[in-house]
């Protein structure tokens, strides 16, 4: 990883310090780790935290963040795995509470270095795959999904309005060669697109790849409800989403887990059943200030809701 693509300022790092990181947290579960803002000022800030355990599926990533956080060795974790899979790394048995933070955005790394294959803005592979050793990236899915298929995913994903004619003419290309970059990609939606309108709509359609090469959004929905059933009173969970297909995610499961369950009675149409599983730290999301904003304009779609287990 070249020096021009190591910075990345880590979003809403007071906030998630103010929320997650209480007189009783004892562990730390990172699933987002990327290069590890987070990580070193929360370990930084907190001598009383037992472990901090860090995902990442990128490998630069983690021996990045290995080598910046190795003053905190001894209480250190890393895994390189999706955070789905946090219930395999976060101690069955705790004392003190655990803080989960799930920061959805895209590592500056991966933006700004276009061997990544993730930004419209310079040529490079089509990659946009998190892990370096990806079942599916993106080249396959723009040269073997289906019409339909693509149609589909730039809809759901990106909510492209022009999702069927951009489609239509990913297909119509491909059948003379094959899209292998990010330029040849981008070529084809221009002429789909209206010059005021491309910005908007190459973000649309690159995130929806993107979500569809990651399975973005299934992996969120197993995160959330795992973590939630691994934690215990008093222990916290915190999102950070930037789109508006993630935080609707989140904020219907955080609603969800405050309520009590309830049902048709005999006397009630709203007889509980179950208890609230958690309560609803931030009724409206905690958004980034305007001087965080104008520091680091990534920030600006920023959402962070947080929840604690009863």
């Amino acid at each position: 990883m070249s020096e021009q693509h190591l910075h990345h300022d880590p979003v809403l790092l007071g906030e998630v310090i103010e929320y997650l990181l209480t007189g009783s947290t004892r562990y730390f579960f990172d699933g987002t780790l990327g290069l590890g803002g987070h990580a070193e000022s929360i370990l930084n800030q907190s001598e009383d935290l037992q472990l901090y355990i860090g995902c990442d599926l990128d490998s630069q990533h983690l021996d990045f963040a290995t080598e910046r956080l190795s003053a905190h060795q001894s209480r250190l974790q890393l895994h390189q795995m999706n955070f789905s899979d946090i219930q395999n790394v976060v101690p069955a048995s705790r004392t003190g509470t655990l803080s989960i933070l799930l920061d959805l955005g895209l590592c500056s790394n991966h933006v700004d270095d276009p061997s990544k294959g993730f930004s419209f803005s310079e040529d490079g592979p089509l990659n946009m795959s998190f892990s370096a050793n990806p079942m599916e990236n993106a080249e396959s899915v723009v040269n073997h999904y289906s019409e339909e298929e693509l149609t589909r995913i730039f809809r759901d994903y990106g909510e492209e309005p022009g999702a069927y004619k951009i489609a239509r003419a990913i297909n119509q290309r491909r059948k003379q060669d094959p899209i292998r970059t990010t330029a040849e990609l981008r070529e084809v939606i221009a002429s789909q697109t209206r010059p005021q309108d491309l910005k908007k709509t190459l973000t649309r359609v690159f995130q929806a790849i993107r979500m569809e090469v990651n399975e973005e959004l299934h992996h969120l929905e197993k995160a959330l409800q795992d973590s939630l059933d691994l934690m215990e009173t008093g222990d916290r969970m915190g999102v950070i989403s930037y789109h508006s297909l993630e935080d609707r995610v989140v904020k219907k499961f955080f609603a969800k887990a405050s309520k009590p369950e309830t049902q048709s009675g005999l006397y009630s149409l709203h007889e509980e059943v179950a208890p609230a599983q958690a309560d609803l730290l931030t009724r409206k999301p905690v958004t980034p200030t305007e001087p965080e904003i104008e520091k680091n304009p990534r920030a600006r779609s920023a959402k962070f809701r947080v929840i604690e287990k009863k």
